[in-house]
């Protein structure tokens, strides 16, 4: 079986990474050079030093300060046998194409005539002759049923199961994977050099009956706190250089595992959660697995169809909800391969407070039924598993599912506080227009009503859309709007009954802000110029919301000699996005990106000086406009000013905020004014000689 994890997989300098690494791969002659720790001259290490005499292509570095070692070495007069005073030492004098990490009561089997013939890149598994612990039974089992063909050595299982005994060869270019700790005990300093090792390596796994491994690592009782934190500050070390996506699967499965040790320390009361986290903190840990120390804490549910790490609006909203409110929670939501894109880092919007995710593997859709219906099975399934954990119910829509399922457990639990977020309506769109998906299941329509009271029986349909709203206002304990405007367009349709019960218990809350850290969790490399004013767009185009109103805003400008900026756009570049592009007379002030990840559009946003925010347009479409953008919040904690193109009286025109600037989207004349006006608050001019460019009329 092939090894092929790689230094580097995640940008454009790849390649030249990988190969500069590759330069420092094993040229050391065919042979095994054996580095033995101890403390003492004992029968093991005098038994390998023994077998060293009838070797010429292997060696024994004994790494000891023992003048009875010492002299034992001495006295051996063996050129193949070193004395070095530390393991780091030890590895100076290795001197073959393999090495093995052997404990002070371990001896080493090797061949008569001591044939090594392996691969410069082969890692190699040996023999264990007292295969007596826990760990040992499950490696010789591994051992003999591998096949070098058919064994998947690069799945985490099977790592798992080989680097818990010093039983690897190593070819000699892995030495300096791990620099030997001397505050951990050697069985931990061995188990992170193999899984280092490992997981920074391209080569076969080769297994070999000839060479055998006698003797157990010594091991002490139990790893200590301290001890703990430490493994996991060097996994952490790792986990923070490049690898590809693979080997982090692996170096996160043994966080995961060592702060497993460190919650057993929590749940027996030994030490605090909060004294717990706040030494990872202190050692510099940034991949914490809070995940396991939050395990079993969790009293609030939140249901979430899409949720982190898919990137979704509305998920990150959630997440940045849960964020904010500060409670662990554990998480029901779907997986969105199909339809969403994945990014690992959004977990860290709500890591350090979420207990258990669990995520369903029902249909994905936007609307249908048999996603709503089968996400509302399994997940209430999930529910009742855990159901006397919860205190509270939190769910949102977008997407629908989220509220289907939070009116199931409310139904089940009715005892349970149910709060119902809204990101915007949901019964008609942005153009005034009915949505409609079908509920295809009679007996669910029937059931409701039974259950419903009847002065809202009129009230229901077969229509996703509708009940998605009418659910959570007659059963939710508490419903969040983004903005007062929203809520009156959402009540509009209902008699004045349901609306005063709404009101009751609505909560006006637009997104939440992230906090400043996670402007500078992504480093982006995206080239701006200091001199230049830089604007710019994150976000979808929509029918109410593209291109033009961006070759607007540069238009303005030019219009009244200003030059010095460049508009950088990154958004969905599909064919009639970039036709409008290139036909463009302004396209020379403004730059096309597609989508970047969002962490790394926090931090570009950070390093902007304008960003650019649009209303929807609903004049003559909606009485008043329903929407906040939901970019406002990101914006928001960003260092750079936003420019808000508003509509009259819309909730984005009434914002007030120094660093908020409201230019009416009709108002063209006012453009370039407030753009001068921000010019000068930054300290750059708006013409420069350097930037003229000649337009056609």
């Amino acid at each position: 079986m092939k090894l092929d994890y790689r230094i580097n997989i995640s940008d454009v300098n790849s390649d030249y990474i990988n190969q500069q690494a590759a330069k420092y791969k094993n040229d050391r002659p065919s042979g095994l050079s054996i580095i033995q720790w101890t403390e003492d001259m004992n029968h093991h290490v005098a038994m390998n030093m023994k077998r060293m005499k009838r070797c010429t292509n292997a060696e024994l570095i004994i790494a000891s300060r023992s003048d009875a070692v010492q002299e034992a070495v001495h006295e051996a007069e063996q050129k193949n046998i070193i004395l070095a005073n530390s393991i780091e030492q030890a590895k100076l004098y290795v001197k073959f194409g393999h090495y093995i990490l052997l404990d002070a009561h371990q001896t080493l089997g090797i061949p008569e005539d001591c044939s090594f013939s392996w691969q410069p890149d082969d890692t190699v598994l040996c023999r264990m002759d007292d295969a007596v612990s826990l760990n040992g039974r499950i490696y010789q089992a591994f051992f003999n049923a591998f096949d070098t063909e058919q064994t998947q050595i690069d799945q985490v299982s099977s790592i798992d199961k080989i680097v818990w005994e010093n039983v690897l060869i190593l070819p000699s270019g892995t030495l300096y994977s791990h620099i030997y700790d001397d505050a951990l005990p050697f069985a931990a300093n061995v188990w992170l050099h193999q899984i280092f090792s490992i997981v920074s390596h391209t080569g076969e796994v080769i297994k070999c009956d000839t060479i055998s491994v006698c003797g157990l690592m010594r091991r002490m009782a139990s790893l200590d706190s301290p001890q703990t934190v430490r493994i996991l500050a060097h996994i952490d070390r790792k986990l923070n250089q490049r690898y590809d996506g693979r080997a982090t699967d692996v170096l996160e499965d043994f966080n995961r595992q060592f702060t497993v040790m460190l919650k057993m320390r929590v749940d027996k009361g030994e030490v605090s959660k909060q004294e717990m986290v706040r030494a990872l903190e202190q050692n510099g840990i940034r991949h914490i697995h809070y995940s396991v120390l939050n395990r079993g804490d969790a009293g609030k549910l939140v249901l979430a169809y899409c949720f982190p790490p898919y990137n979704d609006t509305s998920g990150n909203v959630m997440a940045k909800r849960v964020q904010a409110d500060g409670l662990l929670v554990d998480v029901i939501s779907n997986s969105m391969d199909r339809i969403r894109k994945r990014d690992d880092k959004l977990l860290n919007l709500t890591s350090n407070l979420l207990d258990t995710q669990v995520m369903l593997d029902g249909p994905q859709a936007f609307s249908s039924w048999a996603s709503i219906e089968r996400y509302m099975e399994d997940g209430f399934a999930e529910y009742r598993k855990y159901a006397y954990k919860y205190n509270e119910l939190y769910s949102r829509a977008m997407f629908p599912h989220s509220h289907f399922l939070g009116y199931r457990i409310k139904m089940e639990n009715p005892t349970l506080k149910w709060t119902a977020e809204f990101s915007d309506p949901l019964h008609k769109d942005v153009k005034a227009e009915l949505r409609y998906a079908p509920v295809e299941d009679e007996g669910f329509l029937e059931s409701l009503l039974e259950s419903l009271e009847e002065q809202y029986h009129h009230l229901i349909n077969d229509n996703v859309f509708n009940l998605c709203e009418i659910l959570p206002f007659i059963y939710a304990d508490e419903i969040i709007f983004t903005n007062r405007f929203q809520m009156e367009y959402m009540l509009e349709r209902f008699e004045d009954a349901l609306q005063e019960t709404v009101r009751a218990k609505a909560v006006i809350s637009q997104h939440p802000v992230p906090g400043k850290s996670y402007y500078s969790l992504v480093q982006s490399y995206y080239k701006i110029e200091d001199t230049t004013i830089n604007l710019a767009y994150f976000g979808n185009f929509y029918d109410t919301r593209g291109f033009r109103q961006i070759e607007l805003v540069a238009q303005q400008l030019y219009k009244r000699n200003i030059n010095n900026f460049v508009i950088h756009v990154f958004t969905n570049m599909n064919r009639n996005t970039m036709q409008l592009y290139q036909a463009s007379e302004y396209r020379h002030y403004i730059r096309m990106n597609p989508y970047v990840s969002y962490f790394e559009f926090l931090n570009m946003a950070d390093k902007m000086d304008i960003l650019m925010i649009f209303d929807a347009q609903t004049i003559g479409i909606k009485p008043f406009n329903p929407y906040v953008p939901s970019k406002l919040s990101d914006y928001r904690g960003s260092d750079s000013l936003v420019w808000a193109f508003t509509e009259p009286g819309s909730i984005l025109d009434e914002t007030a905020e120094d660093k908020v600037i409201t230019t009416g989207q009709l108002d063209y004349h006012e453009y370039s004014d407030d753009f001068a006006a921000m010019a000068e608050q930054l300290g750059k001019v708006l013409y420069r000689v350097s930037r003229i460019e000649c337009m056609t009329d």
